[in-house]
């Protein structure tokens, strides 16, 4: 039950806080207070400023302008760790434990209790014993991180934070991966957190868990501060309006080259991919951009892994064009016609100390070597200008490293290196993520003109503005499964509500 909170005194109060990019103006004079005990929402869809305005709290930015007041004091943290120590603690979504350590070890971890000048294992294991019996955790303390779950790790990134006896928690999407066993200890303990006077800023997409747990929620919007609002005296249609704005009325009018009057290019059927993916069907034509959506954890991802081969699917049927297909590697999928614009570009998409013309032609490099075995630079070299003119890839020169690229145009050449493979199926996971707008609009014109040559096109985004405009289609995940799917033409709110918990909706004709 929420607590009113309206005459307790602050413990965070941002005042006309402001963060730009190269061609993105982050935050916009964001101004919001949370309260002493309080749990406050901050919502927002990808891109709206929320882990930009975070990082600014912590010290992992810094601000260009406007002001931080944390405990009655003004604040410019040089570092998170600055900010830690100082009484703020935050759970990443990632974590950001050392999976060698015990349990006992990561939650004293540069905070070691010593007596004497020497560590005191007796003191660490009395406060250990202390926090555990407050709160009710049943965490061995010798047991190493290596060996919990998602749902125990975030438990002891918990308990770092009240061994430092923070007075603010910064929870970001802590509910991903967690079972709704898992889920509702969580909430216990953000109300013991509540109930001690420690304050929770809550960062989630899923938002039941909003109504259920929070006192008041603030909406960013593109940077801005779109409201404050009591969570007692709002609905989820308001919220879900204030989140997505006015433009969720527009529809832009373009050209669709989807050929339904053909057979589909591939065809999924009831794919079972445990514990992400519970039953998935769809077909996609050749020229159509099928847009997918969902919140965190909804099984996106591991569905596009498991369509490239990179994982196994337990059970259904994939087919291409008129040919059954399982595959048991993705080099498999590639010589299929299958290629993945991956989620995290650094780690599964490019070899970052490896010059730009590299990366560019790995993935198919047999057609630049000769039998005897030896590599065409030249050949390499021309198709990186190639498609460098094509796609518009900003560099210095080919033998540029690739670390070294802006994230846009380290997309540019994910992006390449698989039209280069001549891909009957291009799945993009999450492709405009960390690039500005101006490389997102240059990416949505590709996508276009591969779709205008009759690519089939799964595209794959967590912001539904942006499967709003690219797709022709769209599907909405949730808990592994299909809970709606839309036409062109469909409001984004109807979308929106449908991701993040509304009634099952189906718009348009899934395999026609």
């Amino acid at each position: 039950m929420n607590v009113k909170t309206e005459e307790l005194e602050n413990i965070l109060e941002i005042k006309g806080l402001s963060k730009s990019f190269p061609g993105v103006k982050a935050l916009q004079e964001v101004s919001m207070n949370i309260r002493l005990g309080e749990v406050h929402a901050l919502l927002g869809e990808n891109g709206s400023g929320k882990s930009t305005l975070t990082k600014c709290i912590v010290g992992a930015y810094r601000k260009d302008a406007g002001s931080i007041v944390y405990n009655r004091e003004e604040v410019d943290f040089a570092s998170p760790s600055e900010s830690f120590k100082n009484g703020i603690s935050v759970i990443y979504q990632e974590r950001s434990l050392i999976p060698k350590l015990t349990v006992e070890q990561n939650v004293f971890l540069g905070d070691e209790l010593s007596k004497r000048g020497f560590l005191s294992q007796r003191e660490m294991r009395k406060k250990y014993n202390v926090i555990c019996e407050s709160f009710g955790f049943r965490l061995p303390p010798d047991e190493k991180i290596a060996s919990l779950g998602v749902a125990q790790q975030k438990i002891v990134e918990i308990m770092k934070a009240l061994a430092r006896e923070s007075k603010l928690v910064i929870m970001d999407e802590p509910t991903a991966s967690l079972s709704k066993q898992e889920a509702d200890h969580l909430f216990e303990i953000i109300e013991e957190l509540r109930r001690k006077g420690i304050s929770t800023l809550y960062i989630t997409h899923i938002l039941d868990e909003v109504f259920r747990i929070t006192d008041r929620i603030t909406v960013l919007r593109d940077g801005k501060k779109i409201a404050t609002l009591n969570t007692a005296d709002t609905d989820m249609e308001e919220v879900v309006n204030l989140m997505v704005g006015e433009i969720l009325h527009e529809d832009e009018e373009r050209e669709s080259f989807s050929r339904y009057e053909l057979p589909p290019v591939i065809s999924v059927r009831d794919v079972v991919k445990l514990p992400r993916v519970g039953g998935i069907s769809f077909d996609v034509y050749a020229g159509e951009i099928l847009g997918i959506t969902g919140l965190t954890g909804s099984g996106k991802t591991e569905l596009a892994r498991s369509l490239f081969g990179a994982d196994r699917f337990d059970s259904g049927k994939i087919t291409i064009g008129d040919r059954e297909v399982n595959y048991k590697s993705p080099s498999e999928a590639i010589r299929s016609g299958i290629a993945l614009v991956p989620e995290d570009r650094k780690t599964d998409g490019l070899i970052l100390l490896f010059e730009v013309f590299k990366n560019i032609t790995l993935p198919a490099i047999g057609e630049f070597s000769s039998r005897s075995g030896f590599i065409s630079k030249y050949r390499e070299l021309k198709t990186c200008n190639e498609f460098r003119k094509k796609l518009n890839i900003r560099l210095a020169s080919e033998y540029q490293q690739t670390k070294f690229l802006s994230g846009g145009n380290q997309q540019k050449v994910v992006i390449s290196k698989w039209l280069l493979t001549r891909p009957k199926v291009l799945i993009m996971d999450e492709s405009t993520q960390g690039v500005d707008v101006k490389a997102k609009g240059e990416i949505y014109s590709i996508v276009r003109q591969l779709a205008s040559t009759g690519v089939a096109i799964i595209f794959i985004s967590s912001e539904v503005q942006e499967v709003h405009r690219v797709s022709d289609r769209i599907l909405v995940f949730r808990d592994g499964k299909i809970a709606g799917e839309f036409g062109r033409g469909t409001r984004q709110d109807e979308i929106l509500k449908t991701a993040i918990g509304g009634k099952t909706k189906f718009m348009g004709g899934g395999a026609r």
